[in-house]
């Protein structure tokens, strides 16, 4: 979707703000999405990018701490995608820190993180929501994002009135955001800018290439049962290792997607109890192939069961809101099965290999236009 602007344009100054240095698979995806979403859409844009801890993308551009983006000059500020409308600031803290789930209490632990969110964070009733602009006299909007429950207080709605556009990932979300006084014309309902991941579009090169990590990996060359599940979705180890055991006798491996709430180590320990294979550590671009190329795979992860689902890979879901609520969004959704936990080994063995012919392009299309719908309202188009 190349436009006639892409032949004359100067090039235009963007921020771009959200978890991208966060030890989290989804959140470190959105940068290189939005690069490949502005070329779609012909924009020649310099996009700098900030998150709470300075790091760098997939790409290897560097990504800036929050504190430094009032310094910049630019023409808008892009904040997103990801769960980032919320207002729980000692839960990012702490995410930011890696502390495992099941470790998150004490007055110690809770005063370590506020003086972390002190140092990080912009003051606000919320991380991405800050009392002040993020650049003095540059509009924001917000690009494919999450609410969780949202404050209706002076300050969150003083915060919000401020937001040029919203494209959000839900129904709840947007009606989060009429409530908090956000006018309708200015929301926009979308699917998740992960469907327009330029991978979906090359199924059979990413697939090989799955195959290819999963054996250079683990040695396995048929059909992989890829279980993934986080605590904070309610899966402490003990539950993840009776999953495990369910699956004894199936080439199976655990998928982390990072440090993120200690989600690596609970997971490496549930499979080092029960002899599964694990894949720890793998690229971001890695996790997408091997997505492509398994057999099934079981998440709690709304972006493992986007990804996977669209390359038409079945996906088994405990049953997460979040996923189909995201879901619904989307003009075509994969196809994903919602499973208990005693019914799982019969579901993996009847499902696995069995993929679905699905067309991802009308959910990449409607994100395309959701981002060029936000960019219009910021003024940047």
């Amino acid at each position: 979707m190349v436009t006639e602007r892409s032949a004359h344009a100067t090039t235009v100054k963007l921020a771009q703000v959200g978890d991208y240095s966060v030890a989290n698979w989804g959140d470190r995806l959105y940068p290189g999405v939005t690069s490949h979403l502005l070329r779609q859409i012909g924009l020649e844009a310099d996009v700098t990018h900030f998150a709470p801890l300075p790091g760098a993308t997939l790409a290897g551009e560097p990504i800036r701490p929050l504190r430094e983006i009032r310094r910049t000059k630019v023409a808008a500020v892009l904040v997103g995608g990801g769960d980032l409308v919320r207002f729980d600031t000692t839960t990012v803290a702490l995410d930011h820190m890696a502390i495992p789930e099941a470790q998150r209490h004490g007055r110690l632990l809770r005063l370590r993180a506020e003086l972390f969110a002190r140092r990080h964070f912009l003051n606000g009733p919320g991380v991405w929501l800050p009392e002040a602009d993020w650049v003095p006299g540059a509009p924001t909007v917000l690009v494919s994002v999450g609410a969780r429950r949202m404050a209706h207080d002076p300050r969150a709605r003083a915060a919000v009135s401020r937001l040029k556009g919203v494209w959000v990932r839900t129904t709840h979300a947007a009606r989060q955001f009429e409530a908090a006084g956000v006018s309708p014309e200015r929301i926009v309902r979308a699917p998740d800018m992960v469907f327009a991941h330029p991978a979906l579009s090359d199924q059979t090169r990413s697939a090989e290439r799955g195959r290819q990590v999963v054996w250079r990996r683990l040695g396995v060359d048929e059909p992989l049962v890829v279980f993934h599940a986080a605590a904070f979705h309610g899966w402490p180890e003990a539950r993840v290792e009776a999953a495990l055991r369910s699956l004894t006798g199936l080439p199976i491996a655990v998928l982390s997607l990072g440090a993120h709430s200690g989600e690596d180590r609970a997971l490496a320990a549930a499979a080092e109890r029960t002899g599964t294979l694990a894949l720890i550590g793998l690229k971001a671009d890695e996790i997408v192939c091997v997505l492509a190329s398994a057999g099934v795979v079981f998440t709690t992860s709304m972006h493992v069961a986007i990804v996977a689902g669209s390359f038409g890979t079945p996906v088994l879901t405990p049953g997460v809101p979040k996923t189909a609520e995201a879901f619904s969004a989307c003009p075509t959704p994969p196809q994903v099965e919602e499973v208990s936990d005693e019914d799982l080994a019969d579901t993996v063995r009847a499902r696995r290999g069995k993929r679905s012919d699905h067309d991802h392009a009308p959910n990449a299309a409607a994100a395309t236009k959701a981002f060029e719908s936000v960019l219009t309202m910021a003024g940047v188009l």
